[in-house]
């Protein structure tokens, strides 16, 4: 009997699943090469920032860094208020610990540009948004070199 009660509840429960707006969303994202927390704050129907902070590795070990990032982001919905379609331009800053073969490590500061395009959805009749993203990024200093960037899954917990 309690399993029939909890499958009519979860029934019910997903009968209201619709999007709704949010001002403020906490959450993790993880990706191929990074994961870490983000905090996304909607400044109005159709843009918002959000702050990053991902911990990256790379090339068997050899590359470990910190990145705080910063995005402006455009919000397009789309199919239904609930998906929306969100692409971005921002800049970060790291700091980066390498090791070359038969080498000591080093460390550089790393200062560039992030770009993001994804896709989110939030849930009704709970307080979740997920999302999936591509994030490419250029860095500026120590020298110039693309990073094509990965993808990555959120979850956001929104208020």
């Amino acid at each position: 009997m309690k399993k029939y009660l909890i499958l009519i509840l979860l029934s019910l429960a997903c009968i209201g699943l619709r999007a709704q707006d949010y001002n403020w969303a906490i959450g993790v994202r993880g990706g191929v090469n990074d994961s870490g927390v983000t905090l996304k704050h909607i400044l109005s129907d159709y843009n918002g920032l959000e702050f990053t902070y991902n911990y990256q590795y790379g090339r068997d070990n050899m590359i470990r860094a910190s990145v705080l990032s910063l995005l402006y982001e455009w919000n397009v919905p789309i199919i239904d208020d609930g998906f929306l379609l969100y692409y971005g331009l921002g800049a970060h800053v790291g700091a980066a610990t390498m090791k070359k073969e038969n080498s000591e490590n080093y460390g550089q500061i790393n200062l560039g540009a992030v770009g993001v395009f994804g896709l989110e959805y939030k849930l009704y009749s709970l307080p979740l948004a997920f999302s999936l993203d591509y994030r490419p990024f250029v860095n500026v200093l120590p020298q110039p070199r693309i990073f094509f960037g990965n993808i990555g899954l959120g979850i956001k917990f929104c208020f």
